[in-house]
């Protein structure tokens, strides 16, 4: 028996003595349905056939999912998920619009200024963006506030002799107002876990007052201001 070039269908020689010839038909018919079959391995809708290794064999490369793109890992096409680059990922943002007060005592959680973000990789980086609208309780005080991750600071001087560490000066209260005063750090946390940013405040010397959202026009005003203030962070993609 013959069999053909490209795939090695079994057909009979020119001159061959057919005595089954319903049986030569069902051989022949089994050889191309199963041929035909590896040409096209697709099951599901979206599916793509690539050439494989073996001869006259395609492989069926399962539809991907929302998002990915198609690329090439190992010789072989792949679907992946598309590396950030530089784009934004995500962006949480936390707005405080009523006052806040800090009558004394060290560093002190600002409330309602803090954000929880959970970076979708260990490798993406975070920008905070601050901006506080705070100042000193009164006229004899200055203030200052640090940037935290968890309990971690971020952002803060080098603290030496009687020198505080912090992200941002604050002025002294009742003096000109409470202007918005903005600062700005890219942070690597490295994890996939919910991460919290937030903003602690200080009256200096220490164990004076702050006022955040609130401040006076002037020394001799019973006119006073209420500012807003807020924390954002953008999930910025490795």
């Amino acid at each position: 028996m013959a069999t053909t070039t490209n795939y090695g269908w079994t057909t009979p020689d020119d001159t061959a003595l057919v005595k089954d010839g319903a049986a030569a038909i069902r051989t022949l018919g089994t050889s191309v349905d199963t041929t035909t079959k590896n040409l096209n391995p697709s099951t599901t809708l979206g599916d793509i056939e690539y050439r494989s290794s073996t001869a006259n064999t395609n492989t069926r490369l399962p539809i991907g999912t929302t998002g990915q793109i198609l690329s090439v890992v190992g010789g072989v096409p792949s679907w992946t998920t598309a590396a950030g680059g530089g784009k934004v990922l995500q962006v949480v943002s936390t707005v405080k619009t009523d006052t806040y007060v800090q009558s004394s005592g060290g560093w002190t959680d600002t409330t309602g200024l803090s954000v929880s973000i959970t970076p979708t990789a260990n490798t993406s980086k975070i920008m905070v963006f601050v901006s506080l609208a705070a100042s000193g309780s009164g006229a004899s005080n200055n203030a200052a506030a640090k940037l935290l991750r968890g309990s971690t600071d971020l952002f803060v001087g080098t603290s030496t002799g009687n020198r505080t560490a912090v992200s941002i000066d604050l002025q002294q209260g009742d003096t000109v107002g409470t202007f918005s005063n903005n600062a700005m750090f890219l942070d690597r946390p490295a994890t996939t876990s919910a991460t919290t940013y937030k903003i602690q405040t200080i009256g200096l010397p220490t164990g004076g007052g702050v006022y955040v959202n609130r401040g006076k026009l002037d020394t001799d005003s019973s006119t006073f201001t209420r500012s807003a203030s807020s924390i954002t962070v953008f999930e910025i993609g490795a």
